[in-house]
């Protein structure tokens, strides 16, 4: 169930970053371990969370994951 909920995150957070012109990749690292990309133009920044590509969101876009979904 969690890592339903973990696609659901990823979804929301992906969907906010295509409204701000960023794209956002999921990618396997190793061990199988989940590496998040952002990409805009000729700048990239790799965030090893969920909870970083939040926060990371927040900053660039201002707004909460909460108040993007509503």
């Amino acid at each position: 169930m969690a890592a339903q909920h973990d696609l659901k995150r990823f979804a929301t957070a992906q969907a906010l970053a295509a409204l701000h012109g960023v794209t956002l990749y999921r990618i396997d690292g190793d061990f199988g371990r989940p590496i998040y990309c952002a990409t805009r133009w000729a700048m990239t920044r790799q965030l090893d969370d969920l909870d970083q590509v939040e926060a990371w969101l927040q900053m660039v876009t201002g707004k909460t994951m909460e108040r993007a979904a509503a």
